[in-house]
């Protein structure tokens, strides 16, 4: 069984030292830490009984109260920042946005701490768009943009530039995607931001990619990637190496792609990183369904679907249901398969993920081609290509194209 473990210890020592110093961080985890970081507890019984989510939520919570008297208001603030940011990284959705939300209540009083209020607002606004919340995430980026136009703070309205571009792309409102990106990396020209860039970099090689420029978003996805290993940033390596494996996914060179996929599921381990680690297992399944490797397939897409239960990740269980769907057809179990995809669909139309409603259209097209009911599949394949029509995804037109014809 996979289940999330606690990060190592080490990476919360070095938020700790960052504001409290090593000697009194080491004597604060000898404190409220003993028990919290080890797979081996001393702790009773009853108390390893307690799901990895309470115990991680307590001793943050403990390390709040233990700091909030010892450093300044700024100073603590920004340690609750740190601590949201590594545990939404460990994929604690809930737990990040308890520490956001309490740092927004401790900044009302806070002239001076408008900057940390508006990432506070960023954050809630990431963790609604990954729970598919988009009009909650979209007020809150807005509220994070308004307060980084007072401040004059490049690097804030460039995050929020990067954001509100991947919200317009998951749309398929491509024209504003990428005008966005482009005035994220504008705002960065000649300034020291060199992890922002990497990341609105790999933003743009997903647009790239979605609309067939494999060469352009290579480029992107690369360039991204050297920045990310010359700052140890191993959650965006790993996420990178994905991306990178989903461009070879789509060339059809799944030597090149199981080989990025493993390096990111490699990374993600090592680091803890689950919500891109579900996904590499994902990919991996939909490379062995393509392999005709069904049992394989089935292996890593249960990997996926136990990991994504667990995040709430709603937009990659609707895709874990579109792999699914493929792999009951290869098994020719059709009923099953129609069940899947259909399952995938109504998920990606509630939350709004047109790409991936694209997506597993053609995949339900496909079934119904195959068992030659023409109609269901000209239905399919023509609501995906309404889709690619309007973001100009020519490779995309061609392919269901193609597909159409074939039914005449």
């Amino acid at each position: 069984m996979i289940k999330p473990e606690y990060k190592n210890i080490t990476e919360y020592l070095e938020v700790l030292e960052k504001y409290i110093g090593t000697a009194k961080s080491k004597e604060v985890l000898d404190k409220i830490g003993s028990g919290f970081f080890t797979k081996d507890r001393s702790s009773s019984a009853a108390d390893n009984n307690y799901p990895e989510s309470y115990r991680l939520r307590s001793f943050i919570d403990r390390v709040i109260t233990y700091t909030e008297n010892n450093i300044s208001p700024k100073k603590h603030i920004n340690l609750l920042l740190d601590l949201s940011n590594l545990t939404l990284g460990q994929g604690e959705l809930f737990l990040a946005s308890d520490i956001l939300s309490q740092i927004l209540f401790r900044t009302i009083k806070y002239k001076n701490l408008q900057n940390e209020k508006a990432y506070a607002f960023l954050g809630m606004g990431e963790i609604s768009s990954m729970q598919a919340k988009w009009d909650e995430s979209f007020g809150y980026i807005n509220k994070a943009k308004k307060i980084f136009e007072e401040t004059d703070n490049y690097k804030g309205l460039s995050a929020c530039d990067n954001f509100l571009g991947t919200f317009y792309a998951e749309r398929g409102i491509l024209s504003k995607a990428k005008r966005h990106f482009e005035k994220g990396i504008e705002r960065l020209k000649g300034k020291r931001a060199s992890n922002l860039l990497a990341n609105i970099l790999v933003n743009l090689g997903i647009l790239n990619h979605m609309t067939g420029d494999i060469e352009e978003a290579k480029n992107n996805y690369e360039n991204a990637l050297a920045k990310y290993v010359k700052s140890n940033d191993f959650k965006r390596i790993a996420q990178t190496r994905h991306n990178l494996g989903m461009l070879y996914l789509k060339e059809g060179n799944y030597k090149s792609a199981l080989d990025q996929f493993d390096r990111s599921i490699l990374v993600s381990q090592e680091d803890q990183n689950y919500l891109t680690l579900s996904i590499s297992f994902l990919s991996k399944a939909h490379i062995y369904t393509e392999m005709d490797k069904i049992d394989s397939a089935v292996e890593y897409i249960e990997k996926a679907m136990e990991l994504s239960h667990h995040l709430n990740d709603r937009l990659t269980i609707a895709d874990i249901y579109k792999v699914r769907g493929i792999i009951e057809k290869k098994k020719n179990d059709y009923d099953l398969a129609e069940n899947f995809l259909q399952t995938s669909l109504r998920i990606n139309s509630e939350l709004g993920n047109k790409l991936n409603y694209a997506e597993t259209s053609v995949e339900l097209g496909k079934l119904y081609a195959e068992l030659n009911q023409k109609s269901n599949a000209k239905k399919a394949f023509e609501s995906a290509l309404k889709y690619y029509n309007r973001i100009n995804a020519m490779i995309e037109i061609k392919k269901i194209k193609s597909f159409i014809t074939k039914l005449n």
